[in-house]
């Protein structure tokens, strides 16, 4: 094909006098120590005539940013990892299988990276970049950072752009026969083309255009990192988008991006959501979002050698500020015993129950700790750093749905009345139901389904009514989960006329998650403390549901999704934990004797509890509005 550009680079015959480079290139240089050679060959070739001044730019930026760029391999044949992969989940010695892939080889780009390697890599961009409609939207920052980079995370090299544009050449023509198609269109027409992938808990290896093809099954890395492979050849500038971890969750997340023709960057889930369209990363509550780069980001070197290990990357940039719910900034009060200036760095720590994580950095400015471009809806504790551990510096806080800033500064001195009713719901799992659908149907395959109510906002961790105003009488009804729902809802409910709940024979998605009793039946068992939960590879739009018999009108629907809850019982002895503005203290140990405790407790606290028989603990954080808990 006219596009693909296989060079032979032994033509040039270069002159003793070395070519001057600029300081930082040099460096690069005499880093790759024998492989020199090779990175000369590619600024010759681009210094030879004055028309490839852009693309000598560009192999510029390539080699100066090359340093920390590397290939991770496993000595075994991709074959033979591909079904280790695959047999993961059902095999027991896991650290067998492992030793059995052999050893991990580390190989650094500039070391081993080859002339015509760069070079074929920088002619496929640029020609892309060039020949797409929207090209001439793209300026060349971006085009450097979205379009030009040869590799995406620490994958084994391969000719990738050109087995993409050889796979994907009906829609190169198809975008020339339509000049006016948008950059983000192209991005959702290519994205609707690419594998369902099985997502998997554990983690892979860095996988190439190749493998990810061959073996859909990953990660959201590995979902975001096709779409990069497959959209950067194609000329459309997508990125990786991250949050570092959820709030209370041990996990982060991560997503892509594509780059609009007025510099906007929208947000999708490669393979699987499209720019505009709803995914994880825009559901869930965020503290930041980092997007991963090729070039190294500028630091101002301050402890640097005391960094926290989650923000050590110098190849993240924080885009916190495009995203709507993550554009907060506030001004913290510093604990009055903490002695700090302006040459301390504080940190900002995701302050969870079950897990913390540094997430930033702020300012200390006239007694004040400053933080900007934060997300509402998690709880946050200003801390130092040192030697590993955090201490705290600030009060915790928390921006509410609504904007408003709440700082938790402990007041030992005034107490309130508290009324504990449980140990803490899991609401972890609400996100599952929205955009979750409840449909009507007259034929048993719902060909002539009709909805009946669309969930699209997160539910609540209770039941929830829905008034249905089509009285059209249906004999199959049914709850469809969004795609990656995996057909969580603990309890389905449908009403008639006069009020009379509906009853009938359980239809839908056979099968439950690993074989267990998380069937679909379990949505309408009465109990809200089952739910259905799909097997693996039936849980994107998983549906459970009932044949009524006969045609019959729904006038209400109630839903309680999945929740996972943990009451308070009579008898069993508990421990109240309060934040004394430093640590967690015990406040007081009380036994139940009803299913509620009461505390006197100090005030604008913030709170948890621990089942001392069970040694269960809060999955959250609480505070004390009222009388009554609320959680975070």
């Amino acid at each position: 094909m006219k596009y693909l550009y296989y060079f032979n680079i032994f033509f040039l015959f270069l002159s003793c006098n070395r070519t001057p480079y600029p300081a930082d290139i040099e460096a690069v240089l005499d880093s790759a120590g024998k492989n020199r050679k090779q990175l000369e060959l590619v600024l010759e070739h681009y210094s030879q005539q004055e028309k490839d001044s852009l693309k000598l730019q560009a192999a510029e930026y390539l080699i100066r940013y090359m340093p920390g760029k590397c290939t991770e391999t496993y000595e075994a044949r991709w074959e033979d990892i591909a079904s280790a992969l695959y047999r993961w989940d059902n095999v027991k010695n896991k650290e067998r299988l492992m030793q059995e892939l052999g050893e991990k080889k580390v190989y650094e780009d500039i070391h081993c990276i080859t002339a015509q390697y760069l070079i074929n890599n920088i002619e496929l961009a640029f020609w892309v970049w060039q020949e797409q409609p929207w090209g001439k939207h793209i300026p060349f920052d971006t085009f450097c950072e979205e379009i030009l980079p040869y590799r995406v995370g620490k994958e084994p090299l391969e000719d990738w752009r050109g087995k993409v544009l050889a796979a994907f050449d009906d829609q190169l023509a198809y975008f020339k026969e339509h000049p006016e198609i948008s950059v983000v269109e192209a991005c959702c027409r290519i994205n609707r083309l690419l594998p369902t992938f099985a997502w998997v808990s554990y983690p892979m290896p860095a996988m190439n255009y190749s493998m990810l093809m061959s073996t859909p099954r990953g990660t959201c890395d590995e979902m975001g990192a096709l779409a990069v492979f497959v959209m950067r050849a194609l000329g459309i500038p997508v990125s990786q988008d991250f949050t570092l971890q959820w709030p209370n969750r041990i996990v982060g997340h991560s997503w892509n991006s594509v780059c609009d023709s007025t510099g906007r960057y929208i947000s999708f889930m490669g393979t699987e959501a499209n720019p505009g369209e709803t995914h994880l990363g825009t559901r869930l509550a965020k503290s930041k979002v980092y997007r991963i780069t090729y070039a190294k980001q500028q630091t101002d070197g301050k402890d640097k050698a005391n960094l926290p290990d989650e923000l050590a990357n110098p190849y993240m940039k924080d885009v916190s500020n495009e995203y709507a719910n993550c554009t907060y900034c506030v001004d913290i009060p510093k604990l009055p015993a903490v002695q700090t200036d302006a040459a301390h760095t504080v940190y900002l720590l995701s302050f969870g129950k079950e897990a913390s994580c540094i997430v930033d950095k702020g300012e200390l400015i006239a007694g004040k700790i400053r933080f900007t471009h934060i997300g509402n809806r998690v709880t946050y504790l200003p801390v130092s750093f040192s030697d590993g551990h955090y201490t705290a510096i600030g009060y915790p806080f928390r921006i509410d749905e609504s904007g408003i800033l709440h700082i938790f500064s402990t007041d030992p001195t005034n107490r309130e009345i508290a009324i504990v009713t449980d140990i803490g719901l899991d609401q972890s799992m609400l996100y599952r139901m929205q955009e979750g659908v409840f449909e009507g149907a007259n034929q048993a395959d719902f060909a002539d389904k009709k909805t009946l109510y669309t969930i699209k906002d997160m539910p609540k961790a209770d039941y929830q009514a829905i008034r249905v105003p089509d009285m059209t009488a249906y004999r199959y009804v049914r709850y469809v989960s969004p795609k990656g729902g995996n057909g969580n809802v603990a309890e389905v409910e449908f009403y008639g006329e006069e009020g009379k709940k509906l009853t009938g024979k359980n239809i839908g998605t056979s099968g439950a998650w690993y074989n267990g009793m998380t069937t679909c039946d379990k949505a309408f068992d009465g109990n809200i403390y089952t739910f259905f939960d799909a097997p693996e590879g039936k849980g994107d739009f998983a549906w459970t549901g009932l044949d009524l018999g006969k045609p019959q009108s729904i006038c209400e629907i109630r839903y309680c999704p999945r929740i996972e809850d943990c009451r308070i019982t009579s008898g069993r002895t508990y421990e109240l934990y309060y934040w004394n503005n430093n640590e967690w203290e015990v406040l007081e140990r009380k036994q139940a004797e009803s299913d509620q405790l009461i505390f006197q407790v100090p005030v604008n606290g913030l709170f948890y509890l621990r089942d001392t028989k069970n040694d269960v603990e809060s999955h959250k954080f609480f505070t004390v509005k009222e009388g009554k808990q609320v959680w975070l």
